[in-house]
């Protein structure tokens, strides 16, 4: 994880995961917009698949867009993307936050 965090530091200027002193932490709206922002860029220093960062960036997106959306089509884009995530992955439990997404839309 520290090297993660210096790597982004390095090479983004981005501070990950950083507690800061009664505020939680660095991870705010503007550090998940960058991270996202540069797919190729947070998947080498990560080590996760590229179109995994992408899949996730355009989830995040549609959830946030207030626009009408194919409610049939994003849900299978979702579901798609869990099961990405669960078969590459399989050794890092999903994260609480991206199951209550795939609960929200299946719901």
């Amino acid at each position: 994880m520290r090297r993660i965090q210096e790597q982004f530091r390095s090479e983004t200027g981005l501070l990950i995961d950083i507690v800061k002193q009664g505020h939680g932490t660095t991870n705010d709206g503007n550090t998940a917009r960058r991270f996202f922002s540069d797919p190729e860029k947070a998947a080498n220093i990560t080590g996760l698949k590229k179109e995994l960062i992408e899949r996730c960036a355009t989830i995040l997106r549609v959830l946030s867009c207030g626009y009408e959306i194919d409610v049939d089509a994003f849900r299978k884009f979702c579901l798609e993307t869990a099961r990405s995530y669960v078969a590459e992955y399989q050794w890092y439990p999903m994260p609480p936050a991206v199951h209550k997404v795939n609960f929200t839309v299946n719901s």
